[in-house]
């Protein structure tokens, strides 16, 4: 469900209320409205407020670009409701931008296109210091945030382009920030075609595709911001559908305070979430963008104590991605014939705690996957053993029934390798005129706090 109407109708009854007070200057020209199309509800909202004591302080949503001094910069327009007497604008610990006062209560913020640009669209704030000649108090500090995002859209009802292009985690080579959009289109193939800015186009599932931004392909695609970019798709249902968007860089949010930025406004900090998120991505992970934004993942990357992110937490197992491991299951299953055979149903795995309250140990691991397995045997009648007590198991050894060393070299590579702690269990089970086996084994990681579970059988005629 999309809710185009609904944000449309609360951005309207925000503006309406935002602009009952005096917010503009009655001497600045008068800039005139874009002609758009249908546009989504942030673009209709073309200003943002924020007030605070006796400032009452707006920004024009919408970014465009200009050439000053033989460099293309972002502008953004703001006006006050007080007389200006200084403004500078800065990155926690950082002068950034430009802000310069252009008339008695207006104000530009200039972000030059590279390095500067490119950090705040990937979601670092820009903090405003706003200096008045009149009120009580006289200084105070903005906060704004800019993102890309879509708008003006004409065409096609089928094609249905997300307002907001992301900047995630995602690694190729030496780059990692990308800017990731979503189309949401019943197609065999999409394409989007644009001057320049053309986003690379991968589909997720039926109805679903990604559009993917380096930094220097989306600044092609939102400067000029008058450029837009044309969807093309090839519907299932037979037939093309069409639809245009412009890319522009927009002011999202805006706060205004008396105090301290640093203090009303620290910097974020690995959140839990987050963490845990990024820990369990399989090894060789390169797409980060289901754990949050670029940001939100960044920040977890060097953490070295998973304690200074989250509180002790009882032993528990959080199951994860073991896909990975599917073409080594499937090549230990080969060989059966009608005098003997062997199965090894798909592996599970499970990752314990990051800041455990106690370490854990695979006595405490096995209890936990017999929790979530009724049909799991009594720990009892298994052997708790190491690395080189796997030897006891047809699992991980070279025999009649499977390649058990490749199954290993497999699951040592999924988990890290490294010491491990170990279950094992094999019992018969009835088979007329036949010898059959349950084998099953749980193997525990600490160095990277994997848990992965096998579950099997193997049998020979009589």
């Amino acid at each position: 469900m999309h809710f185009r109407t609904l944000g449309l109708t609360g951005l309207l009854a925000l503006a309406a209320t935002a602009c009952s007070g005096p917010v503009s200057d009655p001497a600045a020209p008068q800039v005139p409205e874009e002609s758009t199309g249908t546009t989504t509800a942030a673009a209709t909202a073309e200003r943002i407020y924020a007030t605070n004591a006796s400032l009452e302080l707006s920004f024009e949503t919408l970014g465009t670009f200009e050439t000053r001094n033989g460099v293309r910069m972002l502008v953004l327009h703001a006006t006050a409701n007080r007389y200006l007497s200084n403004v500078f604008s800065y990155v926690p610990d950082d002068a950034f931008g430009q802000a310069n006062i252009i008339s008695e209560r207006r104000l530009e913020v200039l972000l030059p296109e590279g390095h500067e640009l490119n950090s705040i669209l990937a979601g670092l704030p820009l903090f405003v210091t706003v200096d008045t000649n009149t009120g009580t108090p006289t200084h105070y500090t903005a906060k704004i945030e800019v993102a890309p995002r879509f708008y003006d859209f004409r065409g096609s009802s089928s094609v249905w382009v997300e307002e907001a292009v992301t900047p995630r985690y995602v690694v190729n080579g030496n780059e990692s920030l990308m800017y990731r959009g979503s189309a949401n289109v019943a197609a065999s193939s999409l394409t989007v075609t644009a001057p320049d800015g053309v986003p690379t186009v991968s589909r997720v599932d039926a109805d679903t595709f990604n559009l993917d931004w380096r930094y220097n392909a989306l600044y092609q695609a939102i400067d000029p911001h008058t450029q837009a970019l044309t969807f093309t798709a090839a519907l299932s249902s037979g037939g093309t559908a069409q639809k245009t968007g412009r890319l522009v860089a927009r002011v999202t949010s805006l706060a205004l305070t008396t105090g301290d930025a640093y203090d009303v406004w620290p910097s974020p900090t690995c959140q839990p979430a987050v963490y845990d998120c990024v820990q369990n991505q399989p090894t060789g992970t390169t797409d980060f963008s289901a754990c949050g934004t670029y940001r939100d993942v960044t920040r977890c990357l060097y953490v070295a104590n998973a304690c200074d992110v989250g509180q002790p937490q009882p032993l528990s197992l959080t199951s994860i991605n073991a896909a990975s491991l599917e073409p080594a299951r499937a090549t230990w299953n080969l060989g059966s014939n009608s005098g003997a055979w062997h199965g090894l149903s798909p592996i599970t795995a499970f990752r314990t705690p990051s800041c455990p309250a106690s370490p854990p140990t695979i006595q405490g691991v096995v209890a936990k996957v017999a929790e979530q397995d009724q049909g799991f045997p009594d720990p009892a009648y298994g052997t708790y053993t190491n690395r080189a007590g796997l030897s006891q198991s047809i699992l991980f050894t070279n025999n009649y029934y499977g390649d058990g060393a490749a199954l290993l070299q497999a699951i040592d590579a999924f988990a890290g390798g490294g010491d491990i702690q170990a279950w094992l269990y094999t019992a018969g089970v009835p088979c007329p005129n036949c010898h059959e086996f349950d084998t099953r084994a749980v193997l525990y990681y600490p160095a990277s706090r994997k848990v992965v579970v096998l579950d099997g059988y193997y049998g020979y005629d009589s």
